[in-house]
């Protein structure tokens, strides 16, 4: 389920306190989570709910301290980061991917279901697959880099058939909501700087050249309508 805010999520104090909370372990030596300013407001709350949601599995959990709310692991793309800081590229890619994803400047909550190359992705089967059929974003960066976030996104063309122009318009406010600070770049359909593999894991190229295989792709549920979304008529 994304609904996370934009807005909060790319003021440069929440992405300072991002990079430094991937310099350290996640968790504490009690299974409560390490110390962090996100703490100290709801939204930091919300967005560090997300944090633990993608980097851990389903089972494991962390709470905000000793008599502080549970946090639920889900995904699982970084469970070595419950005992050690946040290391290698990959493994910052996969998260910032997956909190990308979380986003939602549209004032809404959507179910969402993700695919990509990490196995913890790949291998998920299961009836509920066959019931999100709508191709929505692919989306991929690194907003844990030491040198500033980076963060792309760009619609499956799909959308764009069926939409228009105004799904982009309308993408990007999911991505960055109303803040004027929005680090994601949005390129486009998706045809343009993503190949997509047998499998239909995406591969995508920045307009510089760098190359993420890093990218999470998400499909909308069958029920969910496009034109709830933005103004769009099938």
């Amino acid at each position: 389920m994304n609904g996370d805010d934009p807005e909060f999520f790319w003021r440069s104090s929440t992405q300072m306190a991002l990079r430094a909370l991937a310099e350290a372990p996640l968790a504490g030596a009690r299974g409560e989570l390490t110390g962090t300013p996100l703490l100290a407001s709801d939204e930091g709350r919300r967005l560090l709910s997300y944090v633990v949601l993608c980097a851990l599995p389903a089972g494991e959990s962390l709470h905000e301290g000793e008599a502080g709310a549970s946090l639920e692991g889900m995904v699982g793309l970084a469970p070595g980061w419950t005992s050690a800081p946040l290391q290698g590229v990959e493994a910052q890619r996969w998260v910032t991917a997956c909190l990308l994803q979380t986003l939602n400047g549209l004032s809404m909550d959507v179910e969402l279901r993700m695919t990509g190359s990490h196995p913890v992705l790949s291998g998920r089967g299961g009836a509920a697959a066959s019931e999100f059929t709508t191709p929505d974003t692919t989306m991929f960066g690194n907003v844990f880099d030491p040198d500033g976030p980076a963060a792309f996104a760009c619609i499956d063309n799909v959308d764009v058939t069926v939409c228009g122009v105004d799904w982009s318009a309308h993408s990007l406010q999911r991505i960055c909501g109303l803040s004027p600070t929005c680090g994601a770049t949005l390129l486009g359909p998706c045809s343009l700087s993503c190949a997509h593999a047998e499998d239909g894991h995406a591969t995508c190229d920045t307009p510089e050249g760098d190359r993420y295989a890093e990218a999470i792709s998400t499909r909308l549920h069958s029920g969910l309508s496009l034109d709830l979304l933005a103004p769009c008529s099938p």
